[in-house]
């Protein structure tokens, strides 16, 4: 079956002090902070012209988002996630890094013959970040292709976020689920873990050597690679068919809410899925 699902919109991440947040996505990874609202305890920013990373500090009676507060929404608690970088710039950002004061880690998850580096390091909040390298011109593209984009000298140069890392405690549940409910496109699983990789894309494909798609990965409550743990109670923002994906919502039985803006849907581990049309402006680029 052909996925719905057409590329990653953004996330929204948890954090204990907004403006430490503003400070570091500002400073480390040169993003333009395009709303702010202290009061509110919400930070977005523009990540390119089609992906938004967005920080809610959680206050007492308030809610960050009154749209998707019905569905109980969350910023992700300990996310890991994964930004895109350009080739050959894994270097230089491993030097930005320690620049920082940022301890990081550099895991090859390819072959001697044709390495694929990750680089892993930690915001101020527990969320676990890794830098991949993505071959610009790969026929491989996502449905919104990254690009190259001018950064501060002082910040790490992503062209993009790469995925998003879940952790389900039915994984069985999880698996049968993901593709029936929403039609997401199942990748892989692993024989040793409790592991699925679903492409951010029509069809599922493999992942590596370069490909600048989308992911999301999905495991049980576990310590993964350079210590990373998968998110509980995310927020995911994913462009997709909407109607196509609220007809397999409506027959799985999920709670679910639409509008003129997205459909929202609070799955049963309690990660929220907001889908939005392809030709839908994200907030903060309205009007540029």
């Amino acid at each position: 079956m052909t996925s719905p699902i057409l590329d990653l919109a953004g996330l929204t991440l948890e954090v204990n002090h907004l403006a430490r947040g503003v400070r570091f996505y500002s400073q480390v990874l040169g993003l333009e902070a395009v709303h702010h609202d202290a009061r509110r305890g919400v930070a977005e920013f523009s990540v390119n012209a089609h992906q938004t990373l967005t920080l809610w500090e959680p206050i007492s009676r308030q809610r960050n988002d009154e749209r998707l507060a019905r569905l109980g929404a969350r910023g992700a608690s300990h996310l890991h996630y994964a930004w895109q970088v350009p080739e050959d710039s894994l270097e230089r950002c491993q030097e930005i890094l320690s620049e920082h004061g940022l301890p990081w880690q550099a895991i090859n998850l390819g072959t001697d013959e044709q390495p694929d580096v990750g680089v892993y390091f930690f915001d101020p909040f527990g969320h676990g970040l890794e830098l991949r390298a993505v071959n610009l011109q790969d026929e491989r593209q996502p449905y919104f292709p990254p690009w190259t984009l001018h950064r501060p000298a002082h910040a790490l140069p992503v062209v993009g976020l790469r995925e998003a890392a879940l952790a389900f405690f039915d994984f069985e549940a999880m698996l049968e689920r993901l593709p029936r409910a929403y039609g997401f496109a199942l990748a892989k699983t692993q024989q040793d873990r409790n592991f699925a990789q679903f492409t951010l894309a029509r069809e599922p494909e493999r992942d590596g050597n370069g490909t600048p798609q989308r992911w999301l990965y999905c495991w049980d409550p576990q310590v993964g690679l350079a210590d990373m743990l998968g998110g509980d109670h995310a927020l995911l923002r994913l462009y997709a068919d909407v109607d196509a994906v609220e007809r397999l919502v409506q027959a799985a039985g999920l709670e679910h809410g639409r509008d003129d803006l997205s459909l929202v849907v609070r799955d049963p581990e309690g990660h929220v899925f907001e889908f939005m049309p392809q030709t839908q402006q994200l907030p903060g680029w309205i009007g540029k």
